[in-house]
């Protein structure tokens, strides 16, 4: 962001929602919490988008399961990855 082209407000939030975009915007934006909420108000846009078109075009909303399935494959788990070769084969019979 650009100093002079932003507006000042302010938000009430709790202790540790605050402490935690503090931690995120360290991480992320050297500090700068602004950068993160205007890094996180631009993807909900996008979010928006996107579920206008889903609704636009007929496509079904998610699941809870679904969404589960997906989070758990993010974070790795749930689906079992096997080595190249390591799958036992049955001999057939001569």
């Amino acid at each position: 962001m650009r100093a002079g082209r932003t507006k000042t407000t302010s938000f009430s939030l709790d202790e540790v929602t605050l402490k935690n975009l503090r931690a995120l915007a360290l991480r992320r934006h050297r500090g700068n919490v602004s950068a993160l909420l205007a890094e996180v108000a631009a993807r909900e846009a996008k979010f928006a988008a996107a579920e206008a078109y889903f609704e636009k075009y007929g496509i079904a909303p998610l699941s809870a399961e679904e969404i589960e399935r997906i989070e758990a494959e993010w974070r790795g788990e749930g689906v079992k990855k096997t080595r190249r070769g390591s799958k036992k084969t049955r001999r057939q019979a001569a």
